[in-house]
């Protein structure tokens, strides 16, 4: 049987300044909240915008770095796994 494949990518908006926070035993971690948007025609020929929001978290060094440098609006591509 064939393995199973966990990979998602996103490309969208923070919508709130990241939080950076230490866990116990000093490992950092980011979470963040990213705004995906798409467009669409509705069955009425209408263009419509649906707005989905995914909490994506970041750990290690990478959290360290990335905190310095994002902020709410930032517009990132996210590429990992769903846990």
């Amino acid at each position: 049987m064939a393995e199973g494949l966990n990979r998602v990518m996103l490309l969208g908006n923070l919508g709130a300044d990241p939080e950076l926070r230490m866990t116990s035993g000093g490992q950092a971690v980011l979470k963040l909240r990213l705004a995906t948007s798409e467009t669409y025609l509705d069955k009425n020929r209408a263009r419509q915008e649906r707005t989905e929001w995914h909490n994506v978290v970041i750990w290690g060094k990478r959290a360290e770095a990335l905190a310095k440098i994002l902020t709410k609006g930032s517009r990132i591509f996210v590429e990992g796994g769903l846990r």
